[in-house]
């Protein structure tokens, strides 16, 4: 017996851990898997709970917690003492839904339950017995979990742009001129920089920079050193093509910060199901960050799936000539089935009100030339 068993056999911790097995097939964070060292603890808390073949782990909360969509927020909603939050809800196979709502039903109000988007099943059932969904909570290991709430709070919802997953913006680019840049790009020949992650199978997504930390295009990566005040400068890179990316420049609304080429191999070239949220300046609010993708050469097989607040995929194939947004927070792949290189442009904005007229299909305003932008918003090096 050891002393994370709680006294509790290990016979007894697995069989509780198999009884959240439809819990476990949608969380993909190995930290909040149901485990046995968890089973135990819950267990020697009184927390975990069967009912009618429903499995479930409920707490009392003592002090006031925020919930919030990601890990540097916006904040959906907040959890006070007294309330009941449902952290983790199970079902045996052969469940028909109605023994989850019968459960659900007696608990007294206010209470919380987190659920995963992706098991449609569940949230029906948690729908039936009265709980309104508040939010979705976004974890960096891809898990979307909707936060449902029974009582008699209110709750002011997030800003309306801070929940679009992906979108095809108005924008579309020359044909000829990305042609042009695309050509010349290709007879530089150059030696693209590995993007280092665990998401990057077989080494497939590499990436130059026009705009970044130094003016090596080969340096692709966020800070430059232990400089993190460091500002954006245009790269030697970027001087070649310059008068072909300020075509594509010139029309988006913000603040540029890194914009870069990124490639993805053919022949099955993937990033995993990811997000990136150790950024806390990604959002669409003002002072933080959106992407934008502009596709320059690519092929029907190259495939974007993206996963929205309900856990739904949205599957796309962006075009050449087209400006695409993409929130990076949340879960999102990339595989290139083709059989030629998928090259696409990448830049990072700092969001302001044009940017998210922009998300939202509006007019915005007439933008200035890239290079006074530039110049008045940047202080940089001339190379």
């Amino acid at each position: 017996m050891k002393p994370w068993q709680h006294g509790y056999e290990l016979d007894t911790l697995i069989e509780w851990t198999n009884k959240f097995e439809h819990y476990n097939k949608y969380c993909h964070s190995p930290f909040a898997k149901a485990k046995k060292n968890g089973m135990a603890t819950a267990l020697s808390k009184g927390q975990l709970h069967e009912q009618q073949g429903v499995v479930y782990e409920i707490r009392t909360a003592k002090t006031t917690s925020k919930i919030k969509m990601f890990g540097a927020g916006p904040e959906i909603a907040s959890v006070i003492p007294g309330d009941k939050v449902i952290s983790k809800l199970s079902y045996a196979d052969g469940n028909t839904g109605e023994n989850i709502t019968n459960v659900l039903n007696k608990f007294i109000t206010p209470i919380w339950c987190y659920i995963f988007e992706e098991d449609t099943f569940l949230k029906k059932a948690v729908e039936r017995a009265g709980f309104e969904k508040i939010g979705t909570k976004i974890s960096t290991f891809s898990d979307i979990t909707g936060v449902y709430y029974k009582g008699g709070r209110k709750f002011v919802p997030v800003p309306e742009t801070e929940n679009i997953n992906i979108y095809k913006t108005p924008l579309q680019y020359d044909h000829n001129i990305i042609d042009e840049m695309t050509s010349q790009l290709l007879k530089m020949d150059l030696e693209y920089t590995n993007h280092n992650s665990n998401y990057n199978r077989k080494q497939s997504w590499k990436a130059l920079s026009l705009l970044g930390f130094e003016e090596d295009s080969t340096y692709v990566d966020k800070k430059a050193g232990n400089e993190e005040d460091r500002p954006i400068v245009q790269t030697d890179l970027y001087k070649k093509l310059e008068h072909f990316v300020k075509h594509f420049l010139d029309k988006i609304p913000g603040r540029f910060d890194r914009v870069r080429f990124m490639t993805l191999k053919p022949g099955g070239g993937e990033l995993a199901r990811h997000t990136d949220q150790t950024d806390p300046t990604w959002g669409t609010t003002d002072e933080k960050m959106v992407r934008f993708h502009m596709p320059l050469k690519t092929n029907d097989k190259v495939i974007f799936t993206s996963w929205n607040n309900n856990g739904n995929e949205c599957v796309h194939n962006m075009a050449k000539g087209e400006c695409w947004f993409l929130d990076t927070r949340r879960p999102h792949t990339a595989i290139n089935g083709g059989d030629d290189i998928r090259i696409h442009l990448v830049a990072d904005v700092w969001s302001n009100q044009d940017t998210r007229r922009l998300l939202k299909g509006e007019k915005f305003d007439t933008i200035g030339l890239y290079n006074k932008r530039y110049e008045e918003e940047h202080t940089y090096r001339n190379l």
